[in-house]
């Protein structure tokens, strides 16, 4: 009889050991694809009065992209929502409803969020370092809304405007947190108390606008719906 160290048993327990390997890497790799399968959790009614009527329509759409806005960065998350739409309609010739699109306003980019009245009153022209775009003078308007044909200053293309991909279905999300941070220095500028400036920011969002508790949950639920992550800075 032949012993352990023959080359036929060695090769046998090579073969045997080799099988096994193979089979629990398949059975790991199957459990973590199953895993990957499950998809996230059912959520609970949302709390708080916070506005998610939106996922639903994110996770119905056959593409899904969110665009993180942390800086204003010339509209740059507004230009690449555009893009996004303009190369999908390209390619395969995609409407807007077959688009599930989120941009997030959060932290330093919620300028962009608020009206004209407001860029006026905190002079968030010279602070954002901005150009109205029809006269390319310091801006007194939010430059990213209501865009017209002849802004030949206006750093995005008119249906790039945030107004104007609010109403093609673009999803924009605000962080209630930034705004928050944003009401104390209105309220400093303007003299007025820590609740007047809370009121009068919550009441400039740009209508369609979206306010969520942070800009962090904003964009970890939109990447939960589905939606694909790149930073627009």
């Amino acid at each position: 009889m032949p012993n352990d160290e023959t080359p036929t048993n060695r090769r046998a327990f090579i073969t045997t050991v080799a099988g096994g390997t193979a089979a629990f890497a398949a059975t790991v790799g199957a459990g973590s694809l199953l895993a990957q399968g499950r998809g996230f959790p059912e959520y609970p009614a949302p709390q708080g009065g916070w506005d998610l009527s939106w996922v639903d329509r994110i996770e119905k759409a056959k593409h899904r992209m969110v665009f993180d806005q942390p800086e204003i960065a010339d509209g740059l998350a507004e230009n690449n929502a555009l893009t996004y739409l303009k190369g999908y309609g390209e390619v395969y010739k995609t409407t807007d409803a077959d688009m599930g699109v989120v941009i997030v306003i959060r932290h330093k980019g919620i300028a962009a969020a608020v009206n004209d009245e407001m860029w006026a009153t905190m002079k968030l022209g010279e602070s954002e370092n901005m150009k109205d775009p029809t006269t390319g003078e310091t801006a007194l308007r939010n430059p990213l809304t209501g865009l017209k044909a002849d802004d030949k200053h206006a750093v995005t293309l008119i249906e790039g405007a945030l107004d104007a991909l609010i109403a093609r279905g673009v999803v924009v999300l605000v962080c209630n947190l930034a705004l928050m941070r944003f009401s104390g220095r209105l309220a400093k500028e303007a003299n007025i108390s820590a609740q007047e400036a809370r009121t009068k920011i919550a009441a400039s969002l740009v209508p369609g606008c979206i306010l969520q508790p942070s800009g962090i949950f904003a964009v970890a639920r939109a990447q939960e719906a589905g939606c694909h992550f790149l930073r627009s800075t």
